[in-house]
């Protein structure tokens, strides 16, 4: 398999939300992926391979959960560990350990219980990468450059502070990024993940990674196709009708 690929998750649950992919339709994919000879890996596994072979690791899949919900640990951790799976969890470092109630009152677009500073030690202690997600979940693009530098940097040493390791991956917000954005990014992060839909290959540029949120693999046939690596064109077709929804709201 050529492709780096990417998958999104947010939460794992039994909500009717853009954000959430239900319990057995997450087991069910990640023991697909098990069952093609594909292994469930960390960007940061991707990235130290790449570094040492030169090309990024084959018949793996990477797995990324944004936001950094506590159902990570309740739901998806006993799922990754019966199959040997890692992933990179992308933390919102100022929300850290919050119930939902006080989350929304800070973010309203986040709406759930999110791991706890023991949750994060313990998941890194077992393999599993720790990235930012900036400290407050803002639209980057909207920031002064203070405010821009102040989302990243801080997010990057607190989390390196309390679990005592580098933290060099970066997801942006709402996928909303721009040159400016991008160019501070770099100074921080040796590499970060867009929402934009697609593959990536060895020349991708590291801060600005492809992903294929899990939105658009509820049908099964449409997951084996994406993790083996095909639908590029469905896939561009859906990142074309995101930017039109985006740019006529």
């Amino acid at each position: 398999m050529s492709n780096l690929i990417i998958l999104t998750y947010h939460s794992i649950d039994s909500r009717r939300s853009v954000t959430s992919t239900s319990p057995t339709l997450f087991q069910w994919q990640m023991e697909q992926i098990a069952d093609l000879g594909l292994s469930g890996i960390s960007l940061d596994q991707a990235f130290a391979h790449l570094s040492n072979r030169g090309r990024f690791p084959s018949n793996s899949v990477i797995l990324t959960f944004d936001d950094g919900y506590l159902d990570f640990f309740e739901t998806v951790l006993p799922v990754m560990d019966s199959l040997g799976f890692s992933a990179t969890i992308f933390v919102v470092s100022g929300l850290v350990g919050m119930k939902a109630a006080r989350a929304r009152s800070v973010n309203p677009d986040i709406d759930r219980d999110l791991l706890g500073w023991g949750h994060l030690k313990e998941l890194a202690a077992t393999g599993f990468e720790i990235g930012s997600h900036s400290v407050s979940h803002d639209r980057l693009t909207q920031l002064a450059p203070g405010e821009l530098n102040r989302e990243l940097d801080q997010s990057r040493q607190t989390l390196q502070q309390r679990l005592q390791l580098p933290v060099d991956g970066f997801a942006f917000p709402y996928g909303d990024l721009s040159t400016r954005v991008c160019e501070a990014t770099r100074r921080y992060y040796q590499y970060a993940c867009t929402t934009r839909l697609g593959y990536n290959q060895t020349e991708t540029d590291p801060l600005q990674l492809n992903r294929v949120d899990s939105y658009y693999l509820k049908k099964p046939a449409v997951f084996n196709s994406v993790i083996r690596g095909g639908l590029a064109g469905y896939l561009r077709f859906r990142q074309t009708l995101r930017q039109i929804k985006q740019h006529l709201a």
